[in-house]
């Protein structure tokens, strides 16, 4: 069996990253910087080219600049108060249930993924509310971090997500399985993975001792409207860039000759969210902020570490995937997937762990163009049923946002929870998330979580 360099490189640089972060304890934006290095040295003469593509393609990128937006919002969201009056309203109506806000945040990120087909745009769209909502009843920031983005995937294994499309475009998958054939197996599949996640909820809950807010806390939802309705203004910051991206607004926007197809595709909801909402908290907060340049450098400079730290992480980060590509790691591994030959088990378990890897560094998008109908072809021929192997797959790689080191959501979520060393959500992002999740899709692939059949 032959493996390329491409696949050498990223075991050499996952073992690398895990081993400088864990064992040495160095900082995690110092592991990815030598990572980068590491992973460019695989592209051989072309390493100097390699590095400089892999930090010029990160600093341009949307995700870079989305995670600095988000860090500056928590900033003048904190200094206005606008949010703690959001969750006095919040806590008005789950506040007597225990982990509410946590069932509220799972529920949340499965429906808006389907909306957004991005695990990225999910975490940092419904972690603007859900996150600070946490940590504003009790919750671990840590924790509350972990939970947003071993969520940020949960659109992605339910119809009718962008990758469910991808792989039906797939003449290899096509043969097989149709829309209206999978349609329902597939939500059985997303469900599966929402009811674990409900159950992990319920265990956060027991284990960090997370109380129903004591009643004399709670204000009745007409008091709390009355002193905090204007912070329900935060949510057009969301409703309005969601609205220009999907339904009957997109779909105007996008017949319109002046806009178009074009226009509509250039709206990046990662980047307007946390404008908006910024612009929306400056305004209806105003009396809170600074009255004085002092007083606003202050304020900035409060931030200025964990931008910082997440910033430099983000951008190692994303370098290195772009480093890896290069040194032809999708290619080679795709080769490699291809030529193994294994009980069924041991091929659906090998499938998950690679394509949970490609996810990570890359995006749900990238894996199921690259490997969806390899993966595919590869469980059908130890006997998976095609519709089982789609939606096994699509589970699979519905962790992208919940595999370290590289997974732009787990920076996105840290940023708003304001965890400064991103790599404590390491550990149980792959014990809590990525290894059940790669459980539940193999135990579907082989029929013993059962799918309804549309």
């Amino acid at each position: 069996m032959h493996i390329g360099i491409g696949v050498w490189a990223f075991v050499v640089y996952i073992a690398f990253v895990i081993i400088w972060n864990v064992a040495v304890k160095r900082h995690i934006a110092e592991a990815m910087a030598i990572g980068l290095l590491i992973a460019a040295a695989f592209n051989g003469a072309n390493a100097p080219m390699a590095f400089v593509r892999g930090l010029v393609g990160a600093m341009q990128s949307d995700i870079i600049l989305a995670i600095m937006l988000f860090l500056i919002m928590s900033t003048i969201m904190s200094k206005t108060g606008i949010f703690q009056r959001l969750v006095n309203i919040l806590n008005s109506i789950l506040g007597r249930v225990r982990g509410g806000p946590a069932y509220v945040s799972s529920c949340a990120s499965a429906l808006f993924g389907l909306a957004s087909g991005s695990g990225t745009g999910n975490a940092a769209t419904v972690g603007t509310i859900t996150v600070p909502w946490l940590v504003q009843t009790g919750w671990p920031k840590e924790t509350a971090a972990v939970m947003n983005s071993g969520n940020a995937g949960l659109g992605i294994c339910l119809p009718a997500s962008s990758s469910m499309l991808l792989m039906l475009g797939s003449a290899t998958v096509a043969q097989y399985v149709t829309a209206s054939s999978l349609y329902i197996p597939l939500l059985c599949g997303g469900l599966w993975c929402l009811l674990y996640r409900m159950i992990l909820v319920r265990y956060y809950v027991w284990k960090y001792k997370i109380p129903a807010l004591p009643s004399d806390q709670i204000d009745s939802l007409k008091t709390s409207l009355k002193h905090g309705g204007s912070s329900l203004l935060l949510l057009l910051g969301i409703l309005v860039p969601l609205s220009l991206i999907i339904g009957p607004l997109s779909g105007a926007l996008k017949a319109a000759e002046s806009f178009g197809e074009t226009g509509a595709g250039a709206i990046n909801i990662i980047i307007w969210v946390p404008v908006l909402i910024t612009l929306i908290c400056l305004i209806e907060g105003r009396s809170m902020l600074p009255k004085s340049l002092p007083q606003w450098k202050e304020l900035l400079l409060s931030v200025q570490k964990t931008c910082v730290a997440s910033g430099a992480a983000g951008i190692f980060a994303l370098a290195g995937s772009v480093a890896l590509t290069s040194a032809g790691f999708g290619d080679d591994l795709q080769v490699l997937l291809e030529s193994l030959n294994m009980p069924p088990i041991l091929m659906v378990l090998a499938v998950g762990v690679i394509v949970v890897l490609v996810a990570g560094p890359l995006s749900a998008t990238a894996a199921t163009v690259g490997l969806g109908p390899v993966a595919f072809a590869a469980m059908v021929g130890v006997g998976v049923s095609p519709i089982a192997a789609v939606v096994a797959f699509l589970v699979f790689v519905s962790t992208e946002g919940a595999s370290p080191p590289s997974a732009a959501p787990i920076f996105i979520s840290c940023g708003i929870a304001e965890v400064e060393d991103v790599s404590v959500t390491f550990k149980p992002m792959i014990l809590h998330y990525v290894i059940p999740t790669v459980i539940i899709a193999s135990l579907i692939a082989m029929g013993i979580l059962p799918l309804i059949n549309g």
